[in-house]
């Protein structure tokens, strides 16, 4: 049975969800580790060029399409960051069932979904690389691991909500 008393949630856990807090910190190194790591790869006839996450989001601001740069850094590094480090903060030290950590819960359970923007984007020019002459282009492990760590922090977010409350 939990306790009732305020504080962590990461005391109060019972079973499985006594991991959550690792769930969390493995969450946010695989999101680092899946933005920095080659996330595509496009070939052309004479060439061949990894890109990691990172890389495809600054080529936006690269090629002066500001709009673009900024939905998919806001969406595709900040709010994944962000939304991991609020989870570990409620976790291991805020208390999560407060009146000012469930609207945060909410908000991040809500905007989840946005943090595969990138992941997205990856698949259309993936698309439109295959779709050129003498090119292709190939997801990569940085794609993969970005897109685990955005599902599993997911979860892992919803799975906090409902410990406090929400």
């Amino acid at each position: 049975m939990r306790s009732t008393l305020p504080g962590p949630l990461s005391r109060r856990a019972q079973g499985f969800d006594r991991s959550l807090g690792l769930i969390l910190l493995a969450s946010l190194g695989a999101l680092v580790a899946g933005l920095l790591l080659p996330a595509i790869t496009v070939r052309s006839l004479f060439i061949s060029q990894d890109f990691s996450l990172v890389e495809s989001v600054l080529s936006f601001l690269d090629q002066g399409d500001w709009f673009l740069f900024v939905i998919t850094f806001l969406f595709s590094v900040v709010f994944p960051v962000v939304k991991l480090i609020t989870g570990i903060a409620l976790w291991f030290f805020l208390d999560a069932t407060s009146g000012y950590a469930r609207p945060v819960l909410g908000w991040l359970a809500t905007f989840s979904k946005w943090s595969m923007l990138d992941v997205f984007i990856i698949a259309l020019i993936v698309l439109v690389a295959d779709g050129r002459l003498l090119s292709s282009a190939d997801i990569q492990i940085g794609a993969i691991v970005f897109s685990v760590a955005v599902l599993v922090s997911t979860w892992a977010t919803r799975r906090l909500s409902a410990l406090a409350g929400n």
